[in-house]
């Protein structure tokens, strides 16, 4: 019976895609690998590729980026695109794009716009008390980080539905390449044409600073302004809609913590650091060996796929008790939480988006205090293309 088990756990093992099932059943099926102390295993899916689950050995992993480079690509299956930046660029050419992106994403990004997204929020909270039901994830958590992008980016309000839709098909089209193409050269054109109408009508913001950048001594291509816009408005939209909606879903379906975070707002940004470790917005992430590499106790060939599965990691019992609960007193002790990567490719967006969680959530909590879910209980959430998990719906309605 055991070797029967073994030979199941291997076949479903070597069929592992995120394409191919559930965030559910892909977080049991990494249960069951580490307990049967298969923390590295190989899957056939996607031309072939190893997944590090243990902590330990994907934080490693990020910090070595001279044995773990993150070109061609970070995503599979690989696509006939550009890379984009600064995620998919490591050393020397890396610094250079990080250094541009740090002109938008930076250490004081969210301290300037944190006053715009509360009147953006207090603004949608003012729409959803006028209504009896609502969808919290598509009537405020996908609203909030569009809007934020406007102000962070420089698009005006008018063009929210288009970076919408844009963002939604990018992320649908990961796994059909050819289909992923046209998904982004789509994409890089509406962003060239921002940005190239700021040549004619500068004003002060990210989108002119792009106009007139310049790497390495040289004007950027169109196709690097194409790629640089989608890294921010992909990277920047989706993951915080995912994050937002499930830290909702896990506040609002429990009494006890909904209460606790009203009696004590001071309590929401751990909230936010628990949901972010439990409902990690994107599962993994690739990199390709440089050089021949053992992990594990699996030899891994230079050239080889790797996924880094955060989602894995930031569930591991050896550094997180109780790993599958939701724990508003768990100490996260600091850089433990892999939801945002690691090293010189972490996201320069985390400060932003854990700005967003918080305020979001704060004021919802006190403008609508007697707001409940529709069946919280049938809430599931899916992969919506690439390793993006979500939470697709989530009826509310408030009690009068």
């Amino acid at each position: 019976m055991a070797q029967t088990s073994s030979l199941s756990l291997d076949r479903r093992l070597a069929g592992f895609s995120t394409y191919e099932t559930t965030p559910e059943e892909a977080l049991a099926l990494f249960r069951e690998a580490r307990a049967a102390g298969r923390s590295v295993f190989w899957s056939d899916a996607q031309d072939g590729h190893y997944v590090f689950l243990d902590h330990a050995d994907v934080k490693a992993a990020h910090v070595d980026w001279e044995t773990y480079r993150s070109g061609p690509q970070v995503l599979r299956p690989l696509a006939d695109r550009p890379r984009f930046p600064p995620i998919e660029y490591d050393p020397p050419e890396h610094a250079s794009w990080r250094k541009l992106f740090a002109e938008v994403l930076n250490p004081d990004t969210a301290r300037m716009h944190e006053a715009a997204v509360r009147d953006d929020v207090e603004t949608l909270l003012d729409e959803l008390a006028r209504r009896d039901t609502f969808d919290l994830q598509a009537d405020f958590a996908e609203q909030v980080p569009l809007l934020a992008l406007c102000h962070v980016i420089g698009f005006d309000k008018t063009k929210r539905s288009e970076v919408r839709r844009y963002t939604v098909e990018l992320h649908a089209a990961s796994g059909d390449p050819a289909r992923a193409v046209a998904a982004f050269q789509a994409f890089a054109e509406f962003g060239l044409n921002e940005v190239q109408a700021r040549l004619h009508e500068p004003r002060d913001d990210f989108l002119t600073k792009l106009a007139h950048a310049r790497m390495d001594d040289r004007p950027l291509t169109p196709m690097e302004i194409g790629a640089t816009m989608n890294s921010l408005l992909n990277a920047g939209h989706g993951t915080t809609v995912s994050g937002l909606t499930s830290l909702l879903w896990e506040v609002l379906r429990a009494p006890g913590i909904r209460r606790r975070l009203i009696e004590d707002p001071a309590l929401i940004p751990f909230a936010v650091e628990e949901s972010m470790r439990l409902h990690t917005p994107f599962f993994g992430i690739y990199r390709m060996t440089a050089r021949d590499v053992t992990v594990g106790g699996v030899d891994i060939p230079s050239g080889s796929s790797v996924q880094l599965m955060w989602a894995a990691a930031n569930r591991d019992p050896r550094v997180f008790r109780d790993p599958d609960a939701f724990d508003l007193d768990r100490d996260l002790g600091s850089n433990r939480l892999l939801t945002f990567g690691f090293g010189i490719h972490s996201c320069m967006g985390q400060p932003m988006a854990r700005m967003e969680m918080n305020v979001a959530l704060g004021a919802l909590l006190r403008r609508l205090p007697d707001i409940e879910l529709i069946a919280p209980d049938a809430v599931k959430h899916e992969f919506a293309g690439s390793e993006t998990a979500l939470i697709k719906s989530l009826p509310a309605r408030i009690v009068r």
